[in-house]
């Protein structure tokens, strides 16, 4: 199967999830009241809302920096910011794109090799990973209503986060610090392998663990982990400021909006172009079944925050990509490698 068709095949099955959500979340749903509530959406609240975003985007890049100092210095936040919303607006045309064009984004602009730009990214997925942790480890303190019952998977969701990040994170830890071991663990794939792969693996095996280097930096680690911080802050305010658009605040607190951002982020780690449709019906099923807010009303809110997020950044994204002269056949290929 070629690079195109494998993309191709993967919007499919994207797209085709998107559809299966989007469907589940307008199942009962009163389209016209829906339309009716989003006529009355103060958008000046949404604005605010994407300020946030594109804020938490640029402490993204911020971090970025300090995951790629080991790999080069002083690199430019400008250039860094452009990888990122390069990144995002790819995920909002192909699952998981984004991941893969991050990498190609700061290497094409900073002369990094790829690898270890990938290596960081993984980074910053596992960080993500262990953030949802902790949200759903603090949902008790601000929420004492039914979330189990209502939302009975949850803990298996929590417990397969834990295992998976912690994990990974230490596995790759490990074999940062062991490069001897890496190099025999590489060794033996090796020769399995075609003798002209060999060398190329076990290089790009080391540079991919040289997105890990910031570890031997603890001053960079602090910064890193503040960072972290700073971003979803910046995610539970985000949500926040977003329910004085639909006159939520009477009703939501800042602790529902951790509940909120909890719960949503599971739909968007789910892979469709731009979390389209498992947003939506995570977020919505939230407002409905733990807040009690009008289906219609919670709706309104999944859809509206949804397209802010999606078309600001898409545009802003689309902007870069072609500014900094980036090619999408590139990006695919990128992808395909990796």
């Amino acid at each position: 199967m070629t690079t195109s068709s494998k993309a191709i095949l993967k919007f499919g099955l994207g797209f085709l999830v998107a559809i299966v959500f989007l469907a589940l979340a307008f199942r009962n749903t009163n389209l016209d009241e829906v339309l009716e509530s989003l006529r009355g959406v103060n958008y000046w609240w949404l604005l605010l809302m994407f300020l946030c975003l594109i804020l938490s985007h640029a402490m993204r890049s911020l971090r970025w920096r300090y995951l790629l100092e080991p790999i080069k210095m002083n690199i430019g936040l400008r250039n860094l910011f452009s990888g990122v919303m390069i990144g995002y607006m790819m995920n909002n045309v192909l699952p998981r794109a984004g991941e893969i064009a991050r990498p190609y984004a700061i290497g094409k602009l900073e002369s990094i090799p790829k690898s270890s730009a990938l290596g960081t990214i993984v980074v910053e997925r596992l960080m993500d990973m262990m953030c949802f942790l902790v949200l759903i480890l603090l949902i008790p303190l601000v929420y004492d209503g039914p979330l189990l019952n209502t939302f009975p998977w949850i803990e298996q969701a929590g417990l397969i986060t834990a295992i998976v990040s912690i994990g990974l994170f230490v596995a790759m830890m490990f074999l940062m610090f062991r490069r001897d071991w890496t190099s025999a663990l590489v060794g033996g794939l090796a020769k399995v392998l075609p003798g002209r792969f060999a060398t190329k693996v076990e290089i790009l095996a080391h540079s991919f663990l040289d997105g890990f280097l910031f570890l031997k930096r603890p001053g960079n680690f602090a910064i890193i982990l503040i960072l972290t911080v700073v971003v979803w802050g910046l995610y539970l305010l985000m949500t926040f400021v977003s329910f004085f658009a639909f006159g939520f605040q009477t009703q939501l607190g800042l602790g529902s909006a951790l509940v909120v951002l909890a719960i949503s982020s599971i739909g968007v780690a789910i892979p469709t172009p731009g979390a389209t449709g498992t947003y939506h019906f995570f977020t919505s099923e939230t407002l409905v079944r733990l807040f009690l807010i009008d289906a219609d009303a919670a709706l309104s809110f999944a859809t509206a925050t949804h397209a802010v997020g999606f078309i600001g950044v898409t545009i802003i994204g689309t902007y870069f990509f072609f500014h900094d002269h980036m090619r999408m056949k590139e990006v695919v290929e990128s992808k395909a490698q990796a």
